[in-house]
């Protein structure tokens, strides 16, 4: 069992993501220059109910997902405003096992770290999803977003992370073990997003 800090979010991530933050929340910046100080990572982990940012000291933390993904600093600038832009990368899901709070309000839990899934190629009768995912890599804000095309694994977590679907699916997405089965469920959606437009 290992204990990290927590970073709860409206969004998930999956390992081999990555995610641009301003962050201006006094706990979250002591929790992140202390990761890069000490060259850790911590959780970023789904809201879901609550709100993101704690406003007094009677407001209730969000409540959260139970899976999440373990990322670290790639990149950080500090901004004259004193705000702190940062880049983060997924590198591994995790369970939450047990959570606590600091004095600060920021949270901590103690996780298991998953298996990584295994991978496998995408079938043929996915490569679909491939060309889906080459026209949204090429937008504008996500320039710079690697991929193997031919990882399912790769092409579900981007498609699931990138796609205009509610954090709850994305969530599914997330805790499924098997990139084949996340494959379908993705082709499902899109089919279902096609039809309600």
């Amino acid at each position: 069992m290992n204990k990290i800090s927590l970073f709860p979010l409206p969004l998930v991530i999956f390992p081999g993501g990555r995610l641009p933050l301003q962050i201006f929340e006094k706990r979250y910046l002591d929790m992140i220059k202390s990761c890069l100080r000490e060259g850790k990572g911590f959780g970023v982990i789904m809201i879901e109910s609550g709100d993101q940012v704690i406003r007094d000291s009677i407001q209730k933390s969000a409540h959260i997902a139970r899976q999440g993904t373990y990322c670290k600093v790639i990149d950080f600038d500090q901004q004259t405003n004193g705000l702190l832009q940062i880049v983060l990368m997924g590198e591994k899901k995790f369970r939450v096992e047990s959570l606590s709070e600091n004095d600060d309000r920021l949270q901590e839990a103690k996780v298991n770290f998953l298996n990584l899934e295994t991978d496998t190629r995408v079938p043929a009768d996915k490569k679909h999803l491939v060309e889906l995912l080459n026209t949204l890599v090429s937008h504008v804000s996500t320039q710079g977003l690697a991929f193997n095309e031919e990882s399912a694994i790769d092409v579900g977590a981007r498609l699931s992370e990138l796609l205009p679907c509610a954090n709850q699916f994305k969530q599914e997405m997330l805790e499924l073990e098997d990139p084949l089965i996340r494959l379908e469920l993705i082709e499902e959606k899109i089919q279902r997003m096609q039809k309600e437009v």
